[in-house]
């Protein structure tokens, strides 16, 4: 599901991006690309790539989160039933006529 997601996005911007070179939009904004200094592309990729790993590791963190909440609402259901268990068994059965 992930790849057809992935797979109509680029489609979809490849088909932007062609409409704008059929309209004359993509020359202006490559002169002015042109202009700007090769570090400030190192910058902004440096951003990108720290936004990018910062929701990964975010997700998984996430994830591990909810994997211990499980876990450990697993061991308390299991403690609840021991725990009713135990009192059924202990129950006087003559208590209850």
């Amino acid at each position: 599901m992930k790849q057809v997601r992935r797979s109509l996005y680029a489609v979809v911007l490849l088909f932007m991006l062609f409409m704008m070179q059929q309209l004359g939009l993509i020359d202006p904004i490559l002169s002015k690309i042109e202009g700007v200094a090769w570090w400030v592309y190192l910058l902004i990729a440096g951003i990108l790539f720290s936004g990018y790993q910062a929701f990964s590791i975010s997700r998984e963190d996430k994830e591990i989160d909810d994997e211990w909440v499980e876990k450990q609402g697993s061991v308390y259901m299991k403690r609840m039933e021991a725990e009713k268990e135990r009192r059924n068994r202990n129950k006087d059965p003559k208590a209850m006529l």
